[in-house]
């Protein structure tokens, strides 16, 4: 007798679970979410510029992807490297590193009302910047204070290296 009440205890403690758990999956299921698509015409029509200073397609350029352009990373002093591409007025740049990115290296797009500063290797306000000096700043990648990609030691080995530097001398 007491095996038969713990079987039917089992049994509508299980079909209480499992209604339980139809319950949640309908409650969860109930919902769907539908991501809202909008055509590329529409998606730039959305972008409001009235923050930007200047004249968007005048003062700056307004690309919404990296355009194919002429620029190679086998036309750079080093690798790896920040370049702006002029072509582009230097609202894209890219980074040359290996190789392994293509021609191009990797390449990125500086947002609306900003171009590539080639000497801060960052991303500036277009009046601040003079695209057309860019190539002339191609050489401060060999500069390991201002190239990002250039290794740098960590602050225990440089101390390590000037210990071993004043014990060379005596």
């Amino acid at each position: 007798m007491t095996r038969f009440i713990c079987a039917q205890i089992f049994f509508v403690a299980s079909v209480v679970f499992a209604v339980n758990c139809l319950t949640i999956n309908n409650y969860h299921n109930g919902y769907t979410a539908v991501p809202v698509k909008l055509r590329q015409s529409e998606k730039e029509n959305q972008q409001d510029l009235s923050k930007v200073p200047g004249v968007p397609g005048v003062d700056y350029p307004i690309y919404h992807r990296v355009p194919h352009t002429g620029f190679s990373c086998h036309n750079v002093p080093v690798h790896p490297g920040m370049y702006a591409n002029v072509e582009t007025g230097c609202q894209a740049y890219h980074v040359c590193h290996d190789g392994r990115e293509g021609e191009q290296g990797s390449s990125f797009l500086c947002t609306n009302g900003t171009i590539f500063n080639q000497k801060e290797f960052t991303c500036d306000w277009w009046y601040n910047v003079n695209c057309h000096e860019a190539q002339e700043h191609y050489r401060l990648n060999l500069e390991p204070g201002k190239n990002p990609y250039f290794p740098t030691p960590k602050p225990e080995e440089e101390l390590l290296n000037k210990y071993v530097h004043v014990a060379d001398k005596y």
